[in-house]
């Protein structure tokens, strides 16, 4: 039986996107995009991209359909009400999972050495990379658009992977689990996301770029939780989280508990006024900054445990 999503397009502020973002992504919705605040070009020198703060700015949910049109709508209108009327409902559809439409607003993006595209990308547009990520985002968040994905790829270009038991909370399409999986790191690497969609994403994103099934271990739920909790590796070298600030925090006891000595964590979905408080969380449980990337008010940041 094709499974059924309600579809909403939602108008929101375009002051009020970062926020809208960062709460939808810890919600029982999936986010698909967001435009046309940031329109990503492809250059001949990587990667640029263009902000339109004329205006709102348009963001689409995503949610299996369960019950009927009217209860799912009125749920959804009970949630936007936090955001007294900047964020408004402006259409709403019930589109199959294999509708395609959504595929062309996505395309190829240059990230330091590597690109990031969907398999449906014109061969032409890449026939001089290097290095190619094939990443199709799906239902599950992570596309590499996004700045806070941008940096933590940057960070991992960084690193040396080799050998190293990695460990990604809120993989999402599971962008970062196939890098650190295509560049020597232990197999297998972690993948836990809230979003059961995300399994089904991450199993097609490791066939995409040629790596067996058993290259990564996907588990869905809270890694807070002890049933997540106990499915999770008891050490790793390299843990990589992307959700948002206080999410973050509340991880730390998770965190301290996992990661091995002298081993590393790259923290991305902070926003620059949760800064503060995400730091001085993880000094006071012993960790030390090392590098902070910055897109616009998103905020990624190296740390290592001391030893």
């Amino acid at each position: 039986m094709e499974s059924m999503w309600l579809k909403y397009t939602l108008v929101v502020e375009p002051d009020l996107e970062d926020l809208f973002v960062a709460e939808v992504l810890t919600s029982p919705y999936t986010l698909g995009w967001m435009e046309p605040q940031i329109e990503v070009l492809t250059t001949e020198n990587g990667y640029d991209y263009v902000e339109n703060t004329e205006g709102p700015v348009v963001g689409y949910l995503f949610e299996p359909e369960q019950d009927s049109e009217e209860e799912h709508v009125a749920r959804l209108k009970a949630y936007i009400l936090r955001w007294n009327g900047r964020v408004t409902l402006k259409e709403v559809e019930i589109v199959a999972e294999e509708n395609d439409s959504w595929k062309e607003e996505f395309r190829e993006v240059r990230i330091g050495d590597w690109w990031v595209a969907p398999t449906w990308t014109d061969p032409a547009s890449l026939e001089d990379a290097e290095h190619i990520l094939w990443i199709d985002p799906g239902a599950a968040f992570g596309t590499g658009y996004h700045g806070t994905t941008q940096d933590m790829l940057l960070f991992l270009q960084e690193l040396d992977l080799a050998g190293k038991k990695v460990l990604d909370i809120g993989a999402g399409s599971g962008i970062l689990t196939v890098y650190s999986a295509l560049n020597g790191a232990k197999q297998p690497v972690w993948a836990v996301d809230v979003n059961p969609q995300s399994e089904y994403q991450v199993r097609v994103n490791t066939l995409n770029n040629q790596l067996p099934q058993e290259a990564v271990r996907v588990v869905i739920g809270d890694a807070r939780e002890d049933a997540t909790r106990e499915q999770l590796p008891l050490q790793a070298d390299l843990i990589l989280v992307n959700i948002g600030g206080d999410e973050i925090i509340a991880m730390l006891e998770l965190i301290s508990e996992r990661i091995a000595p002298d081993g590393q964590v790259v923290l991305s979905g902070i926003v620059d006024w949760n800064r503060e408080a995400v730091l001085a969380a993880y000094e006071e449980a012993g960790f030390c900054a090392e590098k902070e990337r910055y897109s616009d008010e998103w905020v990624t940041i190296l740390l290592k445990r001391k030893t």
